[in-house]
């Protein structure tokens, strides 16, 4: 496999992996409200509500058994997503509880394992 391959594929481990956590959500009550909702350079994968509780969420998909996937989270983007959060928050009528999410996922499109790390981290850790 060349690497043009290799690109493609986790490319489209990504999208299975962002489509797989968007139906965690749904089938936990929450409404899908954005997917890869974008402000400048800073990318939300997913934007969910349930009741008076948005969650922004973070897919990150790995193929490698040694590749760890929530690390990839760097606080670097961490902060990018609070700065994106808070644009979209205010941009909403009324006032909403909030949290981070971070989904990973590992293996590969026929057997993969999903964890989801709710309340990932805080606005206040980062700042």
């Amino acid at each position: 496999m060349d690497k043009v391959d290799k690109i493609h594929q986790a490319h489209e481990f990504g999208k299975f992996a962002e489509e797989i956590a968007s139906q965690y959500y749904l089938r936990n009550g929450y409404v899908i409200l954005e997917r890869n909702w974008r402000l400048r350079k800073t990318e939300i994968d997913l934007i969910a509500q349930k009741d008076d509780l948005i969650v922004i969420a973070e897919v990150k998909a790995r193929s490698g058994e040694d590749e760890e996937a929530l690390s990839a989270v760097t606080t670097d983007k961490r902060k990018r997503m609070i700065k994106a959060a808070d644009f979209y928050l205010k941009s909403l009528p009324g006032l909403y509880n909030y949290r981070f999410d971070i989904i990973t996922m590992t293996g590969n499109i026929e057997k993969y394992q999903l964890d989801v790390y709710e309340d990932a981290f805080l606005a206040a850790d980062i700042f």
